[in-house]
């Protein structure tokens, strides 16, 4: 609305006069009004001056700058960054690099080297097959590793080392041989500083180890799992297994269950190794000690520790057909060791005294002088008799020879067996039995020839010496020449014996 003193209608010449007298009144204020050479009008305006001074302004613009030369930093440095890394991985992959590796892991393991399709990567080094060979006078013969990754930190590509957290290889194949005295170690000279190849791990998922002629190993471990630690002391060197099948030429199968070795200087340090029958979980075979493969004038020994193990699983499947049940060995004998011979011919023999598992009885069964023993005595038990008592032995192998020495064994009641058995490398047996009888039973049998093949009691069983033949699978045995023997000399009864109804009734 307009003010109350003002008219609501205006003339038109009252109209111009107030839009002509408006400039007029501002004129100080706003400008100074000048007449230009056409005769037109207009108001010059001086024109303000700025301040020099602009805090809010001055910092955007200070942001702004920083933002643009940190965005161009940043790009330099990326340019850079894929420029160097580009130009190191094309140098990595080269011909001229590859020679540097091989000459770096030559030094590093003291083998010839072998390399592969190899190839780098940002973060890793791959290689399709890496084969190490070493001199005869080396433990080592030749380690092949398929399908290598390593992570490999960035000083790698362009410094004089390979370093890295791990390296891995899909499968691999290690072959031992007994070393040489007179031949060198390494094929490279040892080095006192850091070595230019260092890993903290190397793991291979499956292994294989071989010891001998690949054709005919002495030894063979396969279907493990390595890892190997290299520590910077000598003690500190460490290799694990995990399970694994071993097969031992001449010796029945065996399962690892795992290991843990340690390697100090020139002799190899075996902490734990606990092996498995190659059926059965239950048992557990353990050795512990130290070899020294380059000591070939002496033996290494390892001491052997059973519990509840099959018997079948140190004497072989054979022998353990005839004489089975679970061991424990003897806690304070010092002789259960396995002896370990790096002769030119690989030697390896075992001695353990073994009693058995508390939880597990011992059983013969498969000879024959216990099926003529059975008919004789009319009883069934003495075809396949088990014994639940205190049993203990010595078992040995030695030269392909397995032998159970000092077997005492017994059920009371019943029956006893004292000897030794031992069995060839072509599974012929040989050995003498003592077979006892409880006299009490003896007397009781409706043989009375047996009295007369029995020698009289002693700690309550009569005794008989029965010679063992044959071979595993058939054994032999002299009962039965005996037992003919004993029917040609008139039976002499016991002196507190009952005569039967037919002595007595027959005429004199």
């Amino acid at each position: 609305m307009s003010a109350p003193s003002e008219p609501e209608k205006y003339s038109i010449d009252e109209m111009m006069e107030r839009l002509q007298g408006a400039p007029k009144d501002n004129v100080g204020m706003a400008g100074e009004l000048v007449t230009r050479a056409d005769g037109s009008q207009a108001i010059r305006v001086r024109k303000r001056k700025r301040r020099s001074e602009q805090p809010q302004r001055d910092e955007r613009q200070h942001v702004r700058r920083s933002r643009i030369i940190q965005v161009s930093v940043a790009l330099i440095l990326l340019f850079l960054t894929v420029l160097i890394t580009g130009s190191a991985i094309v140098y990595s992959n080269s011909q001229v690099f590859r020679e540097q590796l091989l000459q770096k892991i030559a030094f590093s393991s003291g083998a010839m080297a072998q390399l592969d399709q190899y190839r780098m990567t940002p973060s890793s080094a791959h290689a399709g097959r890496l084969i190490l060979t070493w001199p005869a006078g080396n433990a080592l013969h030749t380690l092949t590793l398929h399908n290598l990754k390593a992570d490999v930190a960035l000083s790698s590509f362009l410094g004089q080392s390979l370093t890295g957290e791990d390296l891995a290889a899909a499968e691999g194949t290690l072959i031992l041989q007994v070393p040489h005295p007179d031949k060198p170690l390494r094929y490279t000279p040892a080095i006192a500083e850091s070595l230019p190849i260092q890993f903290n791990r190397y793991a291979i998922p499956k292994v294989q180890v071989l010891l001998g002629e690949p054709t005919a190993p002495m030894l063979r471990m396969q279907n493990s799992e390595g890892t190997f630690y290299p520590g910077k002391a000598p003690a500190s060197t460490q290799l694990l297994l995990n399970r694994g099948d071993i097969t031992i030429a001449g010796w029945p199968k065996l399962r690892m269950d795992r290991a843990h070795i340690e390697f100090r200087g020139s002799e190899v340090e075996v902490v734990s190794m606990r092996l498995r029958h190659a059926t059965d979980n239950r048992g557990v075979l353990e050795l512990t000690g130290t070899v020294a493969p380059y000591a070939t004038a002496r033996s290494s020994t390892l001491t052997i520790r059973c519990e509840s193990y099959l018997l079948s699983g140190i004497v072989g499947p054979e022998l353990g057909r005839l004489c089975a049940g679970r061991i424990d060995t003897l806690s304070d004998d010092p002789a259960n060791v396995l002896a370990l011979t790096p002769a030119p011919n690989p030697k390896a023999s075992l001695a353990m005294a073994f009693r058995n598992s508390p939880t597990s009885s011992f059983e013969l069964n498969g000879f024959t002088f216990l099926l003529d023993l059975a008919q004789t005595m009319g009883d069934d038990w003495f075809e396949r008799p088990v014994f639940d008592g205190d049993i203990s032995g010595i078992l040995r192998r030695a030269a392909g020879n397995v032998t159970i020495s000092d077997l005492n064994c017994a059920n009371k009641g019943r029956m006893a067996l004292r000897g030794s058995l031992t069995m060839a490398p072509d599974q012929r047996l040989t050995g003498n039995l003592e077979v006892g009888i409880a006299s009490a039973l003896l007397k009781s049998a409706t043989n009375r020839r047996l009295s007369t093949l029995f020698s009289p009691g002693r700690d309550g069983f009569c005794w008989l010496t029965v010679k063992i033949g044959g071979t595993a699978a058939a054994p032999t045995d002299n009962f039965k020449e005996l037992l003919a023997i004993s029917r040609t000399a008139p039976p002499t009864p016991p002196s507190d014996a009952i005569p039967t109804f037919e002595e007595l009734t027959k005429p004199h």
